[in-house]
């Protein structure tokens, strides 16, 4: 083992305070990628409403923000429904796939550290290229532990509903569910990071340790953070700056209206804000998994006996 395991919650946070500062252009061009794809299904969706309810007076008020008129559009238009519920699923499913080359590229670019923006663009290019297809074998061989998951969670909110039926406040209609979801929420957390130290392993080891199968990263995933509650933490306090992040922005907007040509623009830049705030935090937990997964031994290698 390296001569680095007494890394800590300090040391994660400052390797991701690093990497920003360093590696900030190829944040902005993350941030860039993003953006674009996120406009691309906006402009989709207005595309499918306003071809729909352009000459509808109700949706005017609709847009204004009117939850009764939202409703009453959407109940009378059930192909555009489906329409965004399949601009939805697309997208989502193109920035997982997307999401997959960006992780590689990243753990790539903070495990070399190159310099210059020439060998940073090389070894972000090789490293989401080389990865792409391990991830896309460790998202299906994940797939049972995201349906237990989901099924945790079902069980503790139908649990939290059942104590909710008879609340007489927002508070006891709320805590009950709240409290009902933190074990599927903790279980997430478990299979998330030991997800994300399986993705890292297999990036940073895999120049020396190509028989590192998906299987057996993920199980030494498993290990590592039961060895290693700091990456638990970790991951739990990105998630908490996250959360933190959006429910600034519903804050700050709440109670707002943002009206004219220059509202929209400034709804625009505040999102835009919120989403760069949200890359830098999720590029940030990265940079801190590295530098845990620098501390970790090698995976061994396998024999293989020579053929008779």
């Amino acid at each position: 083992m390296s001569g680095r395991e007494g890394v800590g919650l300090r040391a994660m946070i400052r390797a991701g305070g690093r990497v920003l500062a360093t590696y900030t252009g190829t944040v902005l061009g993350l941030f860039a990628v993003q953006a674009v794809l996120t406009g691309i299904v906006w402009f989709s969706f207005t595309q499918v409403l306003a071809s729909e309810f352009a000459h509808r007076p109700v949706f005017d008020d609709a847009v204004g923000g009117d939850l009764v008129a939202i409703i009453e559009c959407l109940r009378h238009a059930p192909q555009a429904v489906r329409a965004m519920l399949w601009i939805g699923l697309g997208a989502v499913f193109l920035w997982i796939m997307c999401s997959w080359f960006f992780v590689g590229g990243i753990y790539a670019v903070v495990f070399e550290r190159p310099e210059g923006k020439r060998d940073t663009a090389r070894v972000f290019g090789a490293g989401g290229a080389g990865t792409f297809f391990v991830y896309l074998r460790l998202a299906v061989i994940s797939f049972a532990l995201h349906v237990m998951v989901i099924g945790v969670l079902l069980f503790g909110l139908g649990a939290g509903a059942a104590r909710s039926a008879a609340a007489m406040s927002a508070f006891d209609f709320v805590a009950p569910m709240a409290i009902g979801l933190v074990p599927g929420l903790l279980l997430l957390l478990i299979v998330w990071t030991a997800l994300d130290y399986a993705r890292a392993e297999l990036t940073v080891r895999r120049p020396t340790h190509d028989d590192l199968g998906a299987v057996r990263a993920l199980i030494r995933g498993l290990v590592f953070i039961a060895r290693r509650p700091i990456s638990l933490a970790h991951n739990a306090l990105g998630w908490l700056a996250f959360v933190l992040v959006s429910l600034g922005f519903a804050w700050a907007a709440h109670g707002h209206a943002m009206l004219g040509t220059g509202g929209a623009v400034a709804l625009v830049v505040i999102r835009l804000g919120v989403a760069l705030l949200r890359m830098a935090i999720k590029v940030a937990m990265l940079a801190g998994q590295v530098e845990l997964t620098e501390t970790r031994p090698p995976p061994p290698r396998r024999v293989i006996e020579p053929a008779a």
